[in-house]
């Protein structure tokens, strides 16, 4: 690049202000979007981990997926049978999900925990930032209890103080001494506050958890050995599997299909995130073809006016190469611009970003505009000025000069109109197919937002309390319970309060266990059925809307020292009772898992039969549900209230008595029923916001090539269109002639869409609710629209050209 030939590109952008800005925004634009998702996709998918050595990290999955299990965990003697007889694994560490009451600081909360083994930091390669690490040292009943906490935690709980370590805090009536703070990086299985050992959860250190091979609540990740692969530590697992699977057939039953996977750490993180970030690229990549597109007519229409001069400088020796070089710079420069301008654009929706890849994603916090983004960045800016480098047809040295001026005054060249036509199709179809994602997103949307939850969300504020009244037994727990209960419904404007053991619509790990049903016998060879273990206060039902719709509530005749029994939900009763009358009859829990966690087999007798609750989420069908009355269970996490008026006003005020009764109590996720329900359609209406945006960036770049491709080429028929107006063509023939040019063009870009779209939307099933990937009604729609934009993007050069002067045309020419 010399300088003479940058310095002659600048001094004709220059002369061309209107050019030079819809250049540079309009590829900006299209950068933009690239270089946002790409930040996304660079920090998710393709950073290496902050591990030492991550690259030889392997994460091991126990699943039971003929139960409905896709991830089983793995129980202590299963851990060390792979630990002692694994080869190609060098290290192999413990990590189980649990949460602690943390006292200490401010005020009471709610920690997610990772309990891990003393090797876990060394394994996975994770150093401290502050203090020290745990290891071996630290496990065994003799050790100390200690923790450490996660960068993200530090910082928001702690405000960063570097004198954290070796304060102390109560966990669960046990004091914790804090030992270091770790590197920031990414927690697996999910969001982590602090890392303690084992010691600090006495159930770790039972004999249950120790020797039980049923008891099964750990996350396993190994470091792979010298020399071995991903690869070679499946099969060896495998076999592993299958010697175990021979050896303790009572803990491993067919009829469950228990499996073990290897997958590489970095590819299980990815995992969730994969398939949605591809959409979006894809998106993002539409709207730079869309804006290269229009960037590339703009172009061609600046060269038609500049083929005379081309045609004189290949005449005077200019050869090809040189005529491209030249073009190449003055593309570049504002191709550069516009690179720049995108790399500003994503910055300033960053945060945004990174608040939506934490839906799906926990290396959300790794998304940052480095020398990687920004290399990206200006990578796309040099290809596109290349790219229009290219396209324009150059004259060859040999052509007539006067063929050369007459054919650019007159038509402009046939060749050139016709790539000019075949960019702004592409631009339609690609706006096409791109409204027809987001159209779908939207009837997706509007069919999940029509679902009946089985509640009543309004006025109804829920807290999560998690181990209210815990240590006390059943009679104290009973009488707290009671007392919170009443003393929340006396208050202005409450009209009932119930307890449950979890939330509505949002996701937990409480377990889903098997069940027997009293006089049904079941198929061995098929999995035991299973439903949802629920403990409610009588109040429950009436306080989130739901119907009891045969047989009676929980009240006071439901003690401890009662008899035991059960309501059931609806599509329990319909599957497992048919036409027979459940009230009387009796279920029991059942299965290995009841011993750990504290739950009797005993019969419980039915007294009645409540509707369906959409629990699990929108998407969900709903389950089958067991409750039981928290009077004989004496278990509650989650608080719900009535209210005739605005829920939030009160908010505080039930929060006061619930630190009134339990000082040390910590409460969290203070919101309404309805936030739930709206939360549960966040992650699709942030797929529907963003594929939207681009489908409008889309379509207002490709309205944008409609009118200025038929204004250009109005421009050079100025000539044809005041003969044709003197020979008698009327203002009203013009505009229709020249709106049909622009339906046309946007005819052949449907006809392209449309094929597309059909090919394309079917990797948009798995985010899709009730509504078909070929939905004609979205087809139809969207058709419509861009036809409707096509004629109004039409309208304004086919006025432009029905208002041709005959008399001025033919005097000037």
């Amino acid at each position: 690049m010399s300088f003479s030939g940058l310095r002659f590109a600048v001094r004709g952008l220059l002369k061309t202000p209107g050019y030079t800005v819809a250049f540079v925004l309009t590829l900006g634009l299209g950068i933009g979007a690239n270089t946002a998702i790409f930040s996304v996709l660079d920090g998710v998918l393709l950073r290496p981990l902050p591990h030492a050595n991550g690259e030889r990290l392997i994460y091991l999955r126990h699943s039971a997926k003929l139960a409905g299990r896709e991830n089983t965990l793995f129980s202590v003697p299963e851990i060390a049978d792979y630990r002692d007889q694994a080869t190609t694994m060098a290290g192999v560490a413990e990590f189980s999900a649990m949460t602690f009451n943390m006292i200490g600081g401010d005020e009471p909360r709610r920690v997610r925990s990772g309990v891990v083994s003393g090797n876990y930091f060394r394994v996975l390669g994770l150093a401290p930032s502050l203090g020290r690490a745990m290891d071996e040292s630290d496990d065994g009943e003799g050790a100390a209890s200690v923790t450490v906490l996660t960068d993200h935690f530090w910082r928001l709980f702690f405000g960063a103080d570097p004198n954290v370590v070796g304060k102390t805090a109560r966990m669960n009536g046990r004091t914790v001494t804090i030992v270091g703070v770790l590197q920031p990086a990414p927690p697996y299985p999910e969001r982590t506050d602090i890392y303690v050992n084992m010691v600090t959860s006495p159930h770790h250190m039972g004999a249950t958890m120790v020797h039980d091979r049923l008891h099964r609540m750990t996350e396993v990740f190994a470091r792979l050995a010298p020399g071995a692969t991903a690869a070679t530590a499946a099969v060896e697992v495998e076999q592993i599997t299958a010697r175990l699977h021979s050896e303790y057939p009572d803990a491993y039953d067919v009829s469950h299909g228990y499996d073990v996977s290897v997958t590489p750490l970095r590819t299980q993180l990815a995992s969730r995130a994969r398939p949605t970030l591809m959409v979006l690229l894809g998106a993002a990549g539409f709207v730079l073809l869309v804006a290269c597109a229009n960037v590339a007519n703009l172009t061609l229409a600046r060269l038609t006016r500049r083929e005379g001069e081309m045609a004189i400088r290949a005449a005077m020796g200019a050869e090809q190469m040189s005529l491209r070089r030249q073009l190449l710079v003055e593309s570049l420069v504002p191709s550069v611009a516009g690179a720049v301008l995108g790399c500003g654009l994503a910055y300033a929706v960053l945060d945004v970003l990174k608040t939506y890849a934490a839906r799906f994603s926990v290396r959300s916090d790794e998304i940052a505009l480095d020398l990687r983004v920004f290399g990206a960045a200006v990578a796309i800016g040099f290809g596109a000025a290349c790219f229009f480098a290219l396209v324009p047809r150059l004259p060859g040295s040999k052509r007539d000069l006067a063929s050369t001026l007459t054919s650019a005054r007159t038509t402009g060249g046939a060749g050139g109109r016709r790539t000019q036509g075949l960019l702004v199709a592409s631009q339609v179809a690609v706006s096409f197919i791109l409204l027809i994602g987001a159209g779908l997103f939207l009837r997706s949307i509007l069919h999940l937002d029509a679902i009946e939850t089985g509640l009543d969300t309004a006025q109804v504020l829920s807290l999560d309390i998690p181990r209210f009244a815990a240590g006390r037994d059943q009679g104290e727990q009973n009488a707290q319970y009671d007392e919170l209960i009443a003393r929340v419904a006396s208050l202005p404007g409450v009209e009932s309060a119930g307890l449950s053991t979890r939330v509505p619509m949002r996701s937990t790990q409480l377990p889903i266990l098997e069940f027997a049903v009293e006089g049904q016998a079941w198929d061995p060879s098929h999995p035991n059925p299973r439903a949802d273990y629920r403990v409610i206060s009588p109040e429950y039902f009436d306080t989130v809307g739901m119907t009891v719709t045969s047989g009676r509530d929980f009240d006071s005749r439901d003690r401890g020292d009662s008899a035991m029994v059960a309501v059931i939900s609806e599509s329990m009763a319909r599957q497992h009772f048919q036409d027979m009358d459940p009230l009387g009859r009796r279920v029991a829990w059942s299965g290995d898992v009841l011993r750990f966690i504290g739950l009797n087999g005993d019969w419980r007798t039915i007294v009645g039969v409540v509707s369906d609750v959409r629990d699990f989420g929108l998407t969900a069908e709903p389950g089958h549900v067991i409750y039981q009355p928290l009077t004989q269970e004496s278990s509650a996490s989650a608080l719900f209230v009535r209210t005739a008026n605005a829920p939030a006003a009160i908010s505080k005020s039930v929060a006061d008595i619930v630190r009134q009764l339990e000082p040390d109590q910590p409460i969290e996720n203070v919101e309404t029923l309805e936030a739930v329900r709206t939360e549960n359609l966040a992650p699709q209406r942030l797929n529907l916001t963003l594929l939207g945006v681009f489908a409008a960036l889309a379509l207002a770049i490709a309205a944008v090539g409609v009118a200025g491709v038929l204004s250009f080429q109005v421009s050079i028929r100025t000539r044809e269109l005041g003969i044709r107006a003197s020979l008698g063509a009327d203002q009203g023939r013009l505009l229709r002639g020249v709106v049909k040019e622009g339906l046309l063009l946007a005819s052949v870009g449907l006809a392209a869409g449309t094929l597309g779209a059909l090919i394309l939307t079917r990797f948009l099933t798995r985010f899709l609710f009730g509504v078909d990937p070929t939905d004609p009604a979205t087809f139809v729609g969207v058709a419509l629209l861009l036809a409707a934009v096509a004629a109004a993007a039409s309208f304004a050069p086919a006025w432009r050209a029905a208002q041709t002067d005959p008399a001025t045309v033919l005097r000037n020419d």
